[in-house]
């Protein structure tokens, strides 16, 4: 029986896709202003996380700057607002299964010591839904060819939860569980935005 904060989680994530999907298809200008709101909203939880440590203003550029960055290259590129829908969709499916797996499941945990609730039962979870949502993706529109997009599929939820990682441990070095509590069930901003880190950059290099 799943709790209520899954449902919280999931309708959350529901919206929040709807929002992107809507600003992707719509307009430019609706989906550049959303990932600037995103930046900066981002910039004031990372401000208040590090408290003001301005020899961490190095990591918000790799952390914030350069993930948007790599997401409005993704856009404007030629069938990138197709990619730029299945990194969302898939990243935001990961991010559940993993939930719910990882809820169902138990197990052994990750890292306890960085990130008390990540569990390898969550991991395969994440690893399955990506990979199950890449190859679909791929056979219905084409963005990739099919016969990779099992190790993309895995090459992206090994990335997601390292970048999940990442951002954990700048939170456990203040002592603090979430950047924010502006979505529901999720926290802040970077929380919803962590699996992102690392995968952004690197779709954005793959699809040049």
């Amino acid at each position: 029986m799943v709790d209520n904060n899954f449902i919280v989680r999931t309708l959350s994530t529901i919206v929040m896709l709807l929002i992107a999907i809507f600003s992707i298809c719509l307009n430019n200008l609706l989906f550049y202003f959303l990932i600037f709101s995103i930046a900066v909203l981002s910039s004031f939880e990372w401000y208040s996380i590090t408290q003001g440590n301005k020899i961490l203003y190095i990591f918000a550029l790799l952390l914030i700057a350069l993930p948007n960055a790599s997401i409005m290259y993704i856009y404007s590129l030629p069938y990138g607002k197709y990619v730029l829908m299945w990194f969302v969709i898939t990243i935001w499916g990961i991010d559940i299964t993993a939930y719910l797996f990882g809820k169902k499941f138990g197990g052994a945990k990750i890292c306890p010591m960085i990130s008390p609730g990540k569990t390898w039962s969550g991991f395969i979870g994440a690893i399955l839904a990506s990979v199950i949502l890449t190859t679909l993706w791929s056979f219905f529109i084409r963005s990739f060819p099919l016969r990779y997009s099992p190790m993309i599929g895995l090459g992206l939820a090994i990335l997601a939860q390292l970048g999940d990682f990442t951002e954990s441990l700048v939170k456990r070095a203040y002592c603090i569980k979430d950047s924010g509590n502006i979505i529901p069930g999720h926290g802040g901003i970077l929380d919803r935005m962590d699996s992102f880190i690392l995968t952004a950059p690197l779709v954005a290099i793959y699809i040049s």
